[in-house]
């Protein structure tokens, strides 16, 4: 539960911080006429959306088992997770392209440029700290691997939407702070091809975060370390003379339900199977508490080849 405070707590900063953010930069892009400050704003926008969406996923995601749900609704965070990552794709990246591509055949100069600059380090120190948030909770759920393996591997929809947010929000007002620079000293059309390019890193966010959400709405496994690692436990059980298999639906909030292929020695009675696989649950639920529910698949793979 700690680690979902931790979540929750870095969505509410963030959101926090975008809005004021977001107001921020659409008085000053009115003024400036800056086309890459405007596709801030409403990458700006899109964010606080994104924001409330995952609100109401782990509001809903904390919701008890029910008759209809028995492994609760946990899943309902990557539901919305997944319209996160939709919404920022098509109102922050399209958007962007767009305005950028329509300055670039109307470029304009720019008009009180020193505001847009106060606007950008502003907007980079909140989401400076945004991200620190974020990041610092996600560091506690890395255990060691590097950070692209990290992302791969998250199951915490919230943190790691809100870190890639951040991530590209970051990327994106240097992006803009750089552009707007060329624009003032060299010419208007970096405007308009920072608004472009800002739109394209928002795409290629967008669809990393589709792609991995999608894996987890259709079931995807643990790590492969972690199935290794669960198998040595199992197949140390006194009871068990092999474990035919290992695998495990992720079930939201970080929780996954496994199961567990197993062939039984022979010439044991059922109460000892039956203290045996109490014990696994016990030492596996002690390796890793994010297991959801333990299932056994008992049966003997040569005999059924017979």
């Amino acid at each position: 539960m700690s680690g979902n405070k931790g979540s929750v707590k870095a969505v509410v900063f963030a959101l926090g911080s975008n809005l004021l953010i977001t107001i921020i930069k659409f008085v000053v892009s009115i003024f400036t006429h800056s086309a890459g400050m405007m596709a801030e704003a409403i990458h700006s926008v899109a964010d606080c959306g994104n924001q409330i969406f995952l609100l109401i996923g782990n509001k809903r995601s904390a919701k008890k088992a029910s008759e209809m749900h028995p492994f609760g609704y946990g899943k309902e965070e990557y539901f919305w997770g997944f319209l996160v990552a939709v919404l920022l794709f098509f109102v922050g990246a399209v958007f962007s392209i767009y305005e950028g591509i329509h300055k670039l055949f109307q470029p304009s100069e720019l008009q009180n440029i020193s505001w847009s600059f106060i606007v950008l380090i502003v907007s980079i120190l909140l989401e400076g700290k945004s991200y620190h948030v974020a990041y610092s909770s996600f560091s506690k759920t890395r255990k060691g691997a590097g950070m692209y393996k990290s992302l791969k591997d998250a199951t915490d929809t919230n943190l790691f939407v809100i870190l890639m947010e951040d991530s590209a929000a970051l990327a994106g007002l240097t992006i803009v702070l750089i552009s707007t620079t060329l624009a003032w000293f060299v010419h208007p059309v970096f405007d308009a091809i920072g608004s472009i390019l800002v739109g394209l890193l928002l795409v290629s966010v967008s669809i990393f975060m589709i792609n991995e959400l999608r894996k987890l709405i259709i079931g995807e496994n643990i790590s492969k370390e972690l199935r290794e690692e669960f198998m040595q436990i199992v197949q140390s059980n006194p009871a068990i003379h092999k474990v035919n298999s290992i695998f495990a639906v992720m079930m939201g909030q970080g929780k996954f339900v496994l199961m567990i292929g197993i062939d039984l020695k022979d010439e044991i009675d059922a109460a000892f199977v039956e203290d045996q696989l109490k014990v696994i649950r016990k030492e596996l639920n002690q390796r890793n508490g994010d297991i959801h529910s333990v299932f056994f698949d008992v049966r003997d793979l040569k005999r059924e080849t017979i």
